[in-house]
């Protein structure tokens, strides 16, 4: 029975025994509060092992230049912000003993284990970063250097705008060979890139002889996709596929096809719709492209027009026309020849630029002769122009060249040093080299002189070279002519030797089809072959296959499958250079029988588990390339010393079963394989002068140093890989990881061209123990990483270097990149060897905590070093991050003797009227917890204006600056005409992007507020968390600064995050005096009338707690309908704003024309998505509470959560506010998700006044009958 006094007492006994519970756990919390540390401390230490490692991983992406995962980014911030906290409560232990404190921290403490243990959990990531798209200016090399054509420029822009159309899904475009229709369609692709019409633009080269393989290989390195090489041909379609599906826009480039080109079965889906990929293709043929390839649109490139090709043909030529008449008359004639083909035209120019009289008449006179011959597709007088820009060369080095050239496939990347071994083999060089070392140098010289000539260009790297698809043709045509070559790169069966005629000199072949080679053939005069089998089939090789080819010198297999190489190999006496590339070897044994003359031997990119012990019989061996061989485990000892001869070693990087040189290692070691031991001999004696070599642990090194002094060339890595990366190359490289620096490395770190030191001991011994002089002359990337000395690159005053010589260069006169992460400075450079730094054009330097100044001294007193400028001429990256210490990139003393960290020194901008950047365009400034200010408006005024430091930036990063007050000064703006990307978050005193204040620019025109940024391209503020920004004034009244406009012409991308004080974009102060932080500026809008941008597309408004309205109906009429600001708009995200109203104002729907995507949620106190009132828009139709956003494309309500949702009016009762329709005609998608508050997407008053929240508004449905249009609804 349960009577009162029961059910106290059964209560009393519930509360006892919780309360006992509670203090029992307090109790546990008290006396295990250092067991909680303790554990804590163990799991952060876990936890920062994993730091280290993904911190490691992810600083090497960003200096290869790539992005880093979004998962990857929130988990470094997440781990620092938790490593902060863990720390001073660590940091707290020793404040206090109370028992209230104890419970507190341990009960915290056992908390955070649990955040520690997930991000611990969460670290093991799949990929770390992924490869940025290629810049166009690497991407669409000839478009950097497009000359602009009056008679080009309408068919450009109708490409591009044929492009735009929804309607056309591929265009051709076509003309003659060497008309520009690459040049052209790449110059296309680059304003669409640059417009940010499509993501990406890939384009790739078919060619006559293409395979679809090939094409696709082509197409994802462009799309930076990684395929297996194993895939197949249907694996990889599938990747293309999906990639070209996943919503972005792409556009395809396919350029020069001769037959028709399978697209699905390469992956490439054309677009429907907005889904898929339009598509571009280029080709001499126009039926191909109208009737076979079914293009929407085609255009045909017909040839300049006479004065427009003579134009383009004087620049070529230079001031040679203008030495005499006669020489201006027969340079027309010539011009004509040319028949208005730019291939012709450079060719033929830049063959006779500064030619005499009597070479421009015989010229005429050759083209006249040679105007007869055909070539499909080839106007003959391309064919004519480019014979005689061959003829007139003046070196038989470089005609020898041209024609090894056009052996390669059609727009192969050709290798310098391929086209140096085969010279070498065949004894092209007329000076007859004596080492490799000396024939390469020739060989660049003869390369640049056919470059001059316009018949050869630069490859995407500077060691390779490309030839042009005409020119090509044109010296197959020659080579066939003049020296019997025979080049068929789509044979379906082996060629015979001709009848009539010389036989064959050089045979260069491609097979797609054919099952095996034959058998008996015989070629007496061959001396070069080259066979591709680009299938990779099984091809059976008879035994005697080579019997009828006793003179051939080079030979070049590529792709094909031999268990065992043919015995006629082995009676081939004269055969200097063997290649075997991307073959599958098993046994090649029979290659020890070519001792007597084989000098070159690559098996680069062949699969081979093993070399032969044979392989040491090739004592005239010159040139081992085993680069690629990833499966290679077995190099038998003995064999690399037995190799005397060798100039050239190229190891795998992979090759990691290296035997070991020290006795006690020996002990434990079957002493099979080869040891780097056996590199002795060949490097001392100097004979050995290119290397090649990963070392992957040091304790492999001999304990004797080895000599590298004699090296020319090299790729050394101790540690860890090189990552490859385009502003990572040369031909001398050296990194090195974790080892205390011996002194046989240092000779490296002096001549290397690529330099990456890690965690190194000893660095003082390089770049201060031994002395001045010419050091460092050809360096061009230098990265160090946690050095454990103090590191200065620091050189000596100019008094210095002016009592050591006239002559003696400056240091690193050379370095273009320089990275300094982790190291002990107080200073980087001294002002002398800064001034020195004329080609840097990249300089990272982070979390050095000692640093006070980037240029600065130590100890000396140079006057000039004290007052002159230091320019960096060249410089457009520079990154500092986390220098707390760091008071300005240029530290300078006080001519007085102010010592540098005086009160003075402390208010010191970051940049002041000494330095000067006139070329920079990314400036990224993180953690410098010192910096009050970026610019000081006063003292660089000159700098900024005469110097024109700063004027081409284009990025600017500004995060965690804790003291900084605003970014820029108020006179500086007009250098920033080309800002497209501004970052700015967690400043927490930032006060105002920009400090305004009544200034004259140089027309004289007061610009008092006011940013004009340009007129192209975008402007992102992305990617922030920010604190209290605002554009803004204080403490001033001007009327103008009041009054004033801003405008970014250039700003594509929006995103305003986490600014819980923000009170407007443009903070404005009222016109009679009125505070920022008064009442009514609380109530501004976030944009008002002040603020323009008429090229945004994308707004992102997230976290502004203080934000009630976006937009002013009112106040910003004019300038929506004037400057068209905010017209572009296509997608509106709107988030967490605990105030804001509504989003848009009744008045702006025609500025809403090509919105695609509205997103808002979480937004509490949501009243109406837009807020409704009777306006009359540009046709004088009354539009209340319509609004008509365009006449296409599908609404989609998907993936969201909905909650009660309306589009509304506030207390009116217009019946045809009441009665009227939304229509969104270009909405793609819609998320609506947590909004509480609101009753229906379109929610109605009743037709006799009822308010908004009576009960009959409640009842309301989500989309209401009749209200709310819909076009072709995408469940």
């Amino acid at each position: 029975m349960c009577t009162p006094q029961g059910i106290i007492e059964h209560l009393g006994c519930m509360v006892f025994n919780e309360a006992v519970k509670a203090v029992t756990k307090a109790g546990k919390y008290v006396c295990h509060y250092r067991t909680n540390l303790d554990n804590l401390q163990r799991e952060m230490t876990t936890l920062e092992d994993r730091r280290k490692i993904i911190e490691r991983e992810a600083n090497e992406a960003i200096g290869r230049g790539e992005v880093i995962e979004e998962d990857v980014a929130r988990w470094r911030t997440d781990t620092n912000t938790t490593k902060i906290y863990v720390y001073f409560m660590r940091q707290s232990t020793c404040s206090s003993l109370d028992i209230k404190w104890r419970y507190r921290l341990s009960k915290q403490a056992e908390e955070k284990i649990e955040d520690v243990k997930k991000l611990a959990q969460k670290s093991h990531f799949d990929k770390i970063s992924h490869p940025k798209p290629p810049p166009p200016e690497l991407e669409f090399p000839s478009a950097e250097n497009y000359v602009h054509l009056d008679s080009r420029t309408p068919i450009l822009e109708d490409i591009v705008g044929a492009l735009k159309d929804p309607n056309v899904k591929m265009i051709g475009v076509h003309g003659l060979g060497g008309v520009g229709k690459t040049t052209l369609v790449e110059k296309v692709a680059k304003k669409l890139l640059d417009e940010g019409t499509f993501k990406q633009v890939p384009l790739v080269a078919v060619s006559k002889d293409h395979n679809v393989k090939d094409i696709q290989k082509k197409l994802a390195d462009k799309l930076n996709l990684e395929s297996k090489a194993t895939a197949d041909e249907n694996a990889i379609a599938i990747q293309l596929w999906n990639k070209f599906k996943n919503g972005e826009k792409y556009l395809a480039i396919l350029d020069d096809i001769w037959e028709k080109v399978d697209l699905k079965a390469i992956g490439i889906p054309v677009m429907e719709g907005t889904i898929g990929c339009k598509v571009v293709l280029t080709s001499r043929k126009e039926d191909l492209l109208r009737i076979t390839m079914k293009a929407d649109r085609n255009f045909p490139i017909a040839e300049l027009p006479e004065e427009e090709g003579w134009n383009l043909f004087k620049k070529k030529v230079g001031n040679t026309i203008e030495s005499g008449s006669e020489i201006d008359s027969l340079a027309r004639k010539v011009c004509r020849k040319c028949k208005g083909l730019p291939v012709a035209i450079n060719a033929l120019g830049a063959a006779l630029e500064d030619r005499p009289y009597h070479t421009w008449k015989n010229a005429l006179d050759k083209l006249e002769r040679h105007m007869l011959t055909h070539i499909e597709g080839i106007e003959p007088s391309v064919w004519a122009s480019l014979w005689v820009s061959f003829d007139m060369l003046r070196s038989l080095d470089a005609q020898s060249c041209f024609l090894l050239c056009c052996l390669f496939a059609e727009d192969a990347e050709i290798p310098i040093d391929e086209l140096t071994r085969h010279c070498m083999a065949r004894n092209l060089l007329a000076q007859s080299p004596r080492t490799f070392d000396e024939a390469r140098t020739a060989m660049c010289t003869v390369v640049d002189v056919l470059k001059s000539a316009s018949l050869l260009s630069t490859g995407d790297h500077e060691t390779v070279v490309k030839i042009h698809d005409v020119i090509r043709d044109v010296g197959i045509s020659i080579a066939r002519e003049k020296e019997a070559f025979l080049v068929d790169h789509d044979a379906i069966q082996w060629p015979r030797n001709p009848t009539n005629g010389p036989s064959y000199k050089a045979m260069s072949l491609s097979f797609q089809s054919i099952k095996g080679l034959p058998d008996g053939l015989v070629y007496p005069q061959l001396e070069t072959l080259m066979v591709d089998n680009s299938k990779f089939l099984d091809l059976e090789v008879p035994n005697n296959f080579f019997d009828g080819m006793m003179q051939l010198k080079a030979l070049t297999f590529t792709r094909m499958r031999m268990q065992q190489l043919p015995s006629s190999l082995a009676k081939l006496a004269s055969l200097q250079m063997l290649h075997l590339g991307g073959c599958k070897l098993d046994d090649i044994a029979i290659l020890k029988d070519l001792k007597s003359n084989l000098e070159v031997l690559s098996l680069r990119y062949s699969k081979i588990d093993a070399l032969p012990p044979e392989i040491k019989q090739l004592t005239s061996l010159r040139v081992l390339d085993l680069q690629g061989c990833y499966k290679l485990k077995v190099i038998p000892r003995g064999v690399i010393s037995d190799l005397t001869s060798l100039e050239e070693l190229y190891f795998p990087e992979d090759f990691d079963k290296w035997e070991a040189t020290t006795a006690k290692q020996q002990a434990t070691s079957s002493r099979e394989n080869v040891s780097l031991e056996e590199l002795r001999g060949l490097l001392s004696t100097g004979q050995l002068t290119t290397l090649h070599i990963h070392i992957p642990n040091v304790m492999l090194l001999p304990k004797e140093d080895l000599i590298f002094v004699n090296l020319k060339g090299f790729k050394i890595s101790v540690g860890s890989k090189f990552k490859t990366s385009k502003e990572i190359s040369g031909r001398r490289m050296l990194k090195l990881e974790g080892i205390q620096l011996r002194n046989g490395f240092i000779p490296l770190v002096d001549k290397a061209e690529v330099v990456v030191l890690s965690e190194i001991e000893g660095l003082k011994k390089v770049f201060h123990d031994r002395g001045v002089g010419n050091r460092f002359l050809d360096l061009k990337y230098l990265k160090v990483i946690s050095c454990v000395e103090e590191l200065h690159l620091l050189g000596e005053p100019k008094s210095f270097v002016q009592s050591q010589g006239l002559h003696r260069k400056p240091l690193f006169n050379n370095l273009t990149v320089l990275i300094i992460e982790y190291c002990k400075s107080k200073y980087l450079f001294s002002p002398t060897t800064a001034r020195g730094l004329v080609h840097l054009e990249k300089l990272e330097v982070t979390y050095c905590k000692t640093m006070e100044g980037i240029v600065g001294f130590e100890g000396r007193n140079d006057e000039d070093e004290i007052t002159s400028e230091v320019k960096f001429g060249k410089l457009k990256q520079l990154k500092l991050v986390g220098l707390p210490n760091l008071l300005s990139f240029y530290a300078q003393k006080e001519k007085k003797g102010a010592t540098m960290g005086s009160s003075s020194t402390c208010a010191q901008p970051l940049f002041s009227e000494k330095v000067i950047f006139p070329v920079l365009e990314s400036l990224t400034i993180e953690k410098l917890n010192n910096r009050i200010k970026i610019w000081d408006k006063q003292s660089i005024a000159h700098v900024l204006e005469e110097q024109g430091s700063f004027c081409q930036l284009k990025s600017v990063v500004v995060h965690g600056c804790a003291k900084l007050m605003h970014v820029f000064p108020s006179n500086m703006h007009p250098q920033l005409k080309n800002l497209e990307s501004l970052e700015v978050y967690r400043c927490e005193t930032l006060k105002a992007v920009v400090e305004f204040e009544g200034e004259i620019d140089e027309d004289g025109l007061r610009n008092e507020g006011n940013i004009i940024t340009g007129s192209y391209g975008p402007l992102s503020l992305s990617h922030s968390i920010w604190r209290t920004v605002h554009v803004g004034f204080e403490g001033r009244n001007d009327e103008d600064e009041i009054t004033s406009e801003v405008k970014f012409s250039k700003l594509k991308q929006l995103k305003l995050v986490d600014l819980p004080n923000l009170l407007s974009f443009y903070a404005q102060k009222e016109k009679m005096g009125t505070t920022m932080g008064s009442s009514s500026a609380c109530a501004q809008p976030l944009f008002n009338e002040k603020v323009i941008f008429p090229v945004l597309e994308s707004l992102t408004i997230e976290k502004l707690d203080n934000i009630i309205k976006i937009w002013d109906k009112q106040s910003i009429a004019h300038v929506l309908e004037e400057q068209g600001s905010f017209c572009q708009l296509k997608s509106v995200v709107v988030h967490g704003c605990a105030k804001l109203m509504h989003v848009f104002p009744s008045n702006m729907h025609p500025q809403l024309k090509n919105l695609e995507s509205i997103e808002v949620y979480s937004c509490e106190t949501m009243k109406g998505m837009a807020e409704f009132e009777g306006e009359i828009d540009e046709d004088g139709l009354r539009n209340e509470g319509n609004i008509i956003t365009g006449s296409y494309g599908p609404l989609s309500l998907s993936h969201s959560i909905w909650r009660t949702v309306h589009v509304g009016f506030e207390g009116r009762n217009d019946e045809d506010e009441i009665t009227s329709k939304v229509k969104f005609s270009k909405l793609k998608q819609l998320k609506l998700v947590d909004l509480p508050n609101l009753l229906s997407f379109y929610a109605q008053k009743e037709k006799m006044g009822t308010t908004m929240g009576s009960s009959s508004a409640c009842a309301q449905p989500l989309f209401n009958d009749g209200k709310l249009a819909i076009n072709d609804l995408i469940p």
